[in-house]
């Protein structure tokens, strides 16, 4: 691009044919002044302030989503999960060896925010190619580079940069192979080939952009007669020579021992089902079997478009549209941009199998929307270009007005996206992932082992672990994958504790059933797996287990063990070595939590992020209130008076000792006339734990009247939760008598230690 092409006068003539410089357009008086191979002075003053942006926003610690598999990956140079990503795998894993400053985590994100504003960059000069309008430019690469969902997504170690830098690459050599020469364009279509390629290497969903462009380039080269049968075969050899940074994943298998691996690539079939996300469904988002609702999908899009990328965006990408026909310089570009962006936007529409109604699940599927956003921002700054050209063949009087204007008017708009979206996209104090991972961790005695469910935990524990070092004692084992055979032979070099039952390669949850048949398989299940740790003496606590797959059947278990929350975690202890509450009352005391506002208050964060998802979980599991998490959401404060839980700890179990003895003293008659003690141990702590958080609620007073208000506020928020339960109106009982004992002791409950119940 910085380079000039040095071709006889004649061939130069026939390449400025296509070039709006020269275009002969008779609805057009507007002649571009852009020189095709030299870069403009502005942007690289485009490219200074999109990299310093990202790189003051970037994420100080491990980002949410996928970016933890990611960072492992890269540090131990290890495969990423399906289809292993290994452009940017071996990008991070070289860039952290050269980079000194910071931890693992902030090296990745640090390349990643400057991949990013080289991606904005990238964009800023294509549009620029395209119209030679540098308001067009500055609007469309600002409206991309400082939307909400670009700029929060390049920023932490996630491949949705490069994505965006391989995209907009090859947007731009549909620029130049249109506006080069019919003799060169086969050369151009090569390098077109290899960036294809390459893009392949880091994000598939590019295939979409690849296939249109690929077809009309062909289409135009057969036309034209201008490629030969051996340049055909050297175009399909550079594609394959892009694809050469997949061969990180066999020298993975055989020069990294990470702890972090995802499958087994020693073997040709091995890489294969990995490059090709057979195991996640190839042309899915998800291995779930979901049904897919094309037209809901299709408005959420032009929802998140408009949220995305601005009203004034999306107007003038209508616009071009509606006036490019009168543009011949530019007319079949924007033609094969906007088949390009048809078919991406159809094919996801149709193809995003997942939960809509979650907030969280629909953030994961925006993700994919940055790719039809970067098109969509180049038609709209397109647009914005012909407006001009239209504008100033009606007012020819009022050129340099005009372009002021719309000058003044592409640079305001940029520093309303930046202005608007700072403080979202803001992630350089944000170590909210490695807090969560270590009140995870901390909650664990030594030498004992984590089974854990779900990417925010799973991701932010093993990142501690394996890329800090924090907790060496600990085993942390990935549930989701002790279901796949490879994981064995991939992984067991990591646990100094964790033991594979029996060993046996895999777990399933038909083993026992499987067993009962005569049909002994190389697998195990869950009780297996806890009875050969229990037998050695290894502590195995859980964080989750599965129930939204098959483990949901895989019941025997249950028979002889039982989940119980301790803390943070939940520890599997057997049915016939219950735990006393001594011990329990032992552990809460010597806990130690980091407890602050980014993991407790889900305000500060976007609906739709992961952020907000773990500031719920972490609520509700800190505070053990889950079951009647709906229901508080009533009460004033919740999360934003949750810390104060932490820093009085000590009251908390008071409250908790409390309701112990209340337990002891009170019975109630089962519905057959027996002696029942309804309230269990969780349900008691729950109780008293919601009691404090009422009683830091009200400004006390000597009259007792707004406790009683808050206490009456209490039964009915548990009542929401006994509505749930077969024996309401016993508990209910229970509820309302603890609750009078309890507001009634207030002025002594938080400070007297040794204060009784009344009974």
């Amino acid at each position: 691009m910085g380079v000039r092409n040095r071709k006889t006068p004649s061939l130069q003539k026939q390449t400025r044919e296509n070039s709006p410089k020269d275009s002969k357009d008779k609805n057009s008086d507007f002649e571009s002044s852009v020189d095709e191979y030299i870069l403009p002075w502005h942007s690289f003053v485009a490219l200074g302030i999109f990299v310093s942006v990202y790189v003051k926003c970037t994420s100080a610690s491990i980002p949410t989503g996928d970016a933890g598999d990611f960072i492992i990956s890269a540090h131990h140079f290890g495969v990423a999960h399906p289809p292993g990503y290994p452009l940017y795998v071996s990008l991070g894993h070289l860039w952290m060896r050269v980079f000194p400053f910071g931890s693992p985590a902030y090296k990745l994100n640090f390349l990643t925010s400057i991949i990013g504003g080289v991606a904005a960059f990238i964009l800023y000069i294509t549009t620029y190619r395209l119209t030679g309008f540098a308001p067009s430019a500055v609007l469309a690469s600002s409206a991309f580079a400082f939307s909400h969902l670009t700029w929060f997504h390049s920023i932490g170690a996630e491949i949705f940069a490069l994505n965006n830098l391989f995209c907009g690459l090859l947007l731009y050599w549909v620029i130049k192979f249109q506006r080069t020469s019919v003799e060169s364009r086969a050369w151009v279509a090569m390098e077109a080939s290899f960036i294809s390629g390459l893009s392949m290497c880091n994000q598939h969903t590019s295939i979409l952009y690849i296939g249109v462009i690929g077809l009309w380039m062909f289409i135009s080269l057969i036309r034209d007669q201008a490629i030969t049968g051996r340049q055909f075969m050297q175009t399909g050899i550079t594609f394959s020579l892009g694809l050469l940074p997949y061969l990180q994943l066999p020298l993975s298998a055989y020069l990294s021992s990470s702890p972090s691996t995802w499958g087994n690539h020693r073997t040709l079939s091995g890489v294969l089902t990995h490059a090709t996300r057979s195991e996640y469904g190839s042309l899915r988002l998800t291995a779930e079997e979901r049904t897919v609702d094309f037209t809901a999908n299709v408005r959420l899009f032009m929802s998140d478009v408009v949220n995305e990328l601005g009203m004034p965006t999306v107007v003038l990408c209508g616009f071009c549209l509606l006036t490019v026909r009168r543009f011949s310089s530019v007319k079949t570009i924007v033609y094969v941009y906007t088949g390009a962006l048809m078919l991406y936007t159809a094919f996801f529409c149709k193809q995003a199998n997942i939960d809509l109604t979650s907030a969280i699940f629909v953030g994961i599927l925006e993700r994919f929307w940055m790719q039809a956003n970067l098109v969509i921002s180049l038609l709209g700054g397109c647009g914005l270009w012909t407006l001009y050209s239209l504008l100033v063949k009606r007012y020819p009087n009022l050129e340099r007005n005009i372009y002021m204007i719309l000058s003044i008017g592409s640079v305001l708009f940029g520093a309303r996206q930046a202005i608007n979206n700072f403080s979202s996209c803001d992630m350089s104090n944000n170590n909210m992932m490695e807090l969560y991972g270590r009140n995870i961790l901390d909650g664990l005695p030594p030498n004992s082992v984590l089974l854990l469910s779900g990417d925010e935990s799973s991701y932010s524990t093993r990142y501690l672990r394996y890329c800090t070092g924090y907790r060496e004692d600990v085993d942390v084992v990935a549930q989701s994958r002790l279901s796949y055979s490879w994981y064995k032979e991939t992984h067991k070099h990591s646990f100094n504790h964790f033991i594979f039952p029996y060993n046996r390669t895999f777990y399933a949850w038909f083993t026992k059933l499987a067993r009962s048949r005569g049909q002994d398989y190389d697998t195990f299940d869950y009780k297996d797996l806890f009875d050969v740790h229990f037998q050695a003496g290894i502590p195995v606590y859980v964080f989750d287990l599965m129930d939204k797959t098959d483990e949901a059947k895989d019941k025997e278990w249950q028979d002889h063990y039982e989940v119980e929350q301790d803390d943070f975690v939940q520890e599997v202890r057997r049915k016939d070595h219950p735990q006393t509450l001594d011990t329990l009352l032992e552990k809460m005391e010597s806990r130690k939590a980091t407890y602050t506002r980014q993991l407790c208050d889900k305000s500060l964060y976007p609906e739709r992020s992961w952020e907000r998802s773990i500031a719920e979980k972490f609520c509700s599991r800190q505070l053990l209130i889950a079951p009647i998490n709906a229901g508080l959401q009533s009460i004033p404060d919740v999360y934003g008076q949750g810390h104060l839980l932490i820093e009085n700890r000590p009251a908390i179990i008071r409250i908790f000792k409390i309701l112990r003895r209340a337990q002891e003293t009170l019975t109630f008659k089962d519905g057959n006339g027996n002696d029942e003690l309804v309230l269990g141990q969780s349900d008691y702590y729950n109780l008293g734990v919601v009691s404090w958080m009422l009683f830091k609620n009200y400004k006390r007073t000597d009259e007792l009247l707004e406790a009683h208000k808050y206490g009456r506020v209490t039964v009915e928020q548990w009542t929401l939760f006994l509505e749930k339960s077969s024996d309401v109106e016993p508990k209910k009982q229970i509820t309302e008598q603890i609750i009078k004992t309890l507001l009634e002791g207030v002025p002594d409950l938080l400070t007297n230690k040794d204060y009784e119940l009344p009974f």
